[in-house]
């Protein structure tokens, strides 16, 4: 009579038991079950918003007719250009070092509002920044240097004017991970005519540039 013997192995597995959120904190547990152990953790996150403003901004505008030129950055409205020749690409970001929010952490939403002062039948793409840039030195000549997204990653209208908002929770919790907030480069991918958006220099508070942003820690 033949006999089997049934040896021992090794079972792993994880299995994310659930997450709750009370005011402002999340709650998420996993189980582990390992050989002839069962583990359970938890992990406490800090949830948040962390509201950006002209305060935190940094803007500019740069222009092909003069490629020199740094006065987009003292200007109270950023002019965006699609005319062969004399293109102007708006810069947008905002300082987060306020929020500290750490590499860890994460966004869960942001949203970024502009305004738009003059119209036109462009629509205006948003590219993602990774490098740095000042509004005091930057130039159109400048932004060859500058490491730019070739995905836009998202667009506005800019056939009327008033508030325009886009999605950019993606570049946001990269940004957060990556330690820097850089912003985005606003350019007109199709229109003949320039428009303008609201500066954070701008007198009225209403036209300047500003971000929701909900984040976990």
């Amino acid at each position: 009579m033949r006999r089997f013997q049934i040896k021992p192995f090794r079972l792993v597995a994880a299995v994310l038991i659930g997450s709750l959120s009370f005011g402002g904190m999340a709650y998420a547990a996993s189980l582990g079950l390992g050989s002839k152990k069962l583990h359970v953790w938890s992990q406490t996150l800090t949830k948040g918003t962390c509201n950006q403003t002209s305060t935190t901004a940094d803007d500019t505008y740069v222009q092909q007719a003069l490629p020199t030129s740094t006065a987009g950055g003292t200007a109270t409205t950023l002019t965006i250009s699609p005319i062969a020749l004399a293109q102007d690409y708006a810069f947008i970001r905002f300082n987060l070092s306020g929020c500290s929010i750490p590499t860890t952490g994460g966004a869960d939403s942001a949203v970024l509002t502009v305004n738009v002062r003059t119209a036109g039948a462009d629509t205006i793409s948003l590219f993602p920044v990774t490098s740095s840039w000042s509004s005091s030195t930057l130039t159109w000549n400048g932004v060859s240097g500058l490491t730019i997204g070739p995905t836009a990653t998202g667009t506005f209208s800019a056939s009327s004017t008033g508030t325009k908002t886009v999605t950019v929770t993606a570049d946001v919790d990269n940004a957060i991970k990556a330690g820097n907030l850089w912003g985005w480069e606003l350019r007109a991918t199709s229109g003949t005519v320039s428009v303008a958006i609201g500066a954070a220099e701008n007198g009225t508070a209403g036209n300047r540039p500003s971000m929701t942003l909900s984040y976990e820690k």
